[in-house]
């Protein structure tokens, strides 16, 4: 059996190619300022399965926050600058 690969990323971009694909892309921010990030695997998946990842995903994040009683927090520019907003967590 082949072995899965493993990455780290610390970028994503969403795009939507409706009605039929939104795709993932993971990348790894670069240690330059002016350089872009590298995409390092790029996920493709239906909308409904993406929705159920996100619920899922939300799921896990908030129950990971309630047994180890720790909330995420994250700056309030990161809402600003990705045009989110905090009441929707």
């Amino acid at each position: 059996m082949a072995e899965t690969p493993e990455y780290y990323s610390d970028a994503v971009n969403i795009s939507l190619a409706m009605p039929w694909t939104v795709a993932l892309t993971f990348a790894l921010r670069p240690t330059k300022p002016d350089k872009e990030p590298e995409p390092k695997a790029i996920i493709r998946m239906s909308p409904e399965h993406a929705k159920v990842t996100a619920m899922l995903l939300r799921k896990q994040i908030k129950d990971y926050e309630s047994k180890t009683q720790t909330f995420i927090n994250l700056p309030g520019d990161l809402y600003k600058q990705l045009n989110l907003d905090s009441v929707d967590w």
